[in-house]
């Protein structure tokens, strides 16, 4: 519900639905896109939002710079069963290689 407030003070899905807000009236203003691509689009552009969220926190920040952790994007199309990748320098997702 656009505006309305957080479940409770510890939320933490309604603060992170906030996060893609922005990109949420990006893709639902693109007209080219059918309900079912927009959906894809904003599940894939919220795997992003939450790769750079945890990158504002400084541990998590600290330790990426240090080479002592490495996030990842993936995003899992249910209805197919597949698993996606993200690329870290695109943003662009693929089919993760099986084996």
């Amino acid at each position: 519900s656009p505006g309305g407030e957080p479940l409770s003070p510890g939320d933490f899905i309604g603060k992170w639905i906030d996060l893609v807000e922005a990109a949420a009236r990006e893709v639902a203003a693109d007209d080219s896109l059918s309900d079912e691509e927009r959906q894809t689009a904003l599940e894939r552009l919220s795997v992003g939002h939450s790769l750079d969220n945890l990158r504002t926190f400084p541990y998590v920040r600290s330790l990426e710079e240090q080479g002592q952790l490495s996030l990842h994007g993936a995003w899992f199309d249910i209805f197919n069963g597949e698993l996606w990748l993200r690329d870290p320098d695109s943003g662009a997702f693929s089919p993760a290689a099986s084996d």
